[in-house]
């Protein structure tokens, strides 16, 4: 009777036990082995390349000891046509893969914050997104055509979460003023950076002027940080902790703006060449210099608007006043002719309609450069013969 009472124990815990063991049907699964994701995030550093920040998504498997790190920001310097790819904007990034210690090592040695923020995820979630990730890094998946603003590093990780997990999956508010644009950002991290601010600024148009969504300033790290922060996967909060890994050890030092100064001085300068009657001749000879550097502007600007995959090039208005035309203008300053005061009109005025459309449109021409642009317009009307009775005496007597 003994015997029997103890074998039909057993069976029953042998029955429990393999009920127990067998998931219900629609229940998450559940692993032997742990796998911790995390959102890294670096922060800005000294060179132009960097001066924006990075994110990279940290996969640390228990089962497996490894401690990978996947980063959108990769691409190859042994392509043959890399500048030229790089400058027309058809160069392709890819999901490159390394180990975490080498990553952080290259951080270290920069000097550059980095910090990281571990994600609550399921054991089933995790493994969507690490298998996401691996498919994703297959030579065959990884490269994409980068786009500096919509699709880069950082957007790239924001669309994942966004993709697996459809509409269980919101993000937190990154960005409270919605009134902010995407120059305005920019320009904040350049704002040390004064001479690349002003040339990047020239070459982009209107298009980063807009309005950003809170979802659209996640295409700087920094943002991405924000809205992983407070973002929700069904109803919970995803970020279970952040800590930083690494400290920022060097600190952005104020400068003076270079070139408003550089501008201010060369404007000062080209108005007393002017008035000097004795450099009257040399002044034809300056004055095409003027206009040939001008024109050579505007066609870079042309040929970043249709000769590369850069959309915000496109419609670009600084070309009211470096206009490409002006190339052939200053070849014909030495002639007297009708058709030299006829474009100088024409263009004086193209000037002085995009001066005063600033008042309405989103593009502003950067205070920098409004310098070189009054001097343009002096000299435009000077030949125009505007100056004749008056204003002529500036530049001749």
């Amino acid at each position: 009777m003994q015997v029997r009472i103890l074998t039909a124990w057993r069976w029953l815990c042998l029955f429990l036990i393999c009920s127990v063991s067998l998931p219900a049907s629609g229940s998450l699964k559940v692993y032997p082995c742990g796998l911790q994701i995390s959102i890294l995030t670096c922060g800005p550093g000294t060179d132009l390349y960097s001066i924006y920040g990075h994110s990279a998504i940290r996969i640390l498997d228990s089962c497996q000891q490894t401690d990978i790190v996947y980063n959108y920001g990769t691409f190859s310097f042994s392509d043959p046509d890399f500048y030229l790819k790089f400058t027309r904007g058809k160069l392709d990034y890819y999901l490159g893969t390394e180990s975490f210690p080498g990553f952080m090592a290259q951080y270290q040695e920069e000097g550059r914050r980095v910090d990281e923020q571990i994600l609550l995820l399921s054991a089933e979630e995790a493994i969507q997104v690490r298998d996401f990730l691996v498919n994703n890094a297959l030579p065959a998946n990884r490269n994409y055509r980068y786009d500096f603003l919509f699709d880069n590093c950082s957007t790239r990780i924001r669309d994942i979460f966004s993709n697996l997990f459809k509409d269980q999956f919101v993000y937190g508010i990154a960005m409270q003023d919605d009134s902010i644009s995407f120059r305005t950002l920019l320009n904040h991290y350049e704002r040390n950076l004064h001479w690349e601010r002003v040339g990047i600024n020239l070459l982009m148009s209107d298009i980063v002027d807009r309005s950003m969504k809170s979802d659209e300033s996640m295409f700087l790290p920094d943002y991405l940080q924000k809205g992983f922060a407070t973002a929700r996967l069904n109803g919970r909060f995803i970020v279970g902790s952040e800590k930083n890994l690494l400290p920022n050890r060097w600190e952005p030092h104020a400068s003076g703006n270079e070139p408003l100064f550089f501008f201010l001085v060369f404007a000062a300068a080209y108005f007393l060449l002017g008035r000097l009657k004795t450099l009257k001749s040399v002044m034809i000879y300056l004055d095409s210099a003027l206009f040939l550097t001008a024109g050579l502007l505007g066609l870079l600007m042309l040929f970043m608007w249709f000769g590369t995959d850069h959309k915000v090039c496109a419609w670009n208005r600084n070309l009211f006043w470096a206009f490409p035309l002006h190339l052939i203008f200053a070849g014909m300053l030495s002639f007297k002719s009708d058709k030299v005061s006829t474009y100088a009109r024409s263009a004086s005025w193209l000037i002085t309609l995009s001066l005063i459309y600033q008042f309405f449109a989103q593009q502003k021409f950067d205070i920098e450069i409004l310098p070189l642009i009054l001097i343009i317009w002096l000299r435009l009307r000077y030949y125009a013969g505007a100056f004749k009775w008056q204003a002529a005496q500036i530049f001749t007597r």
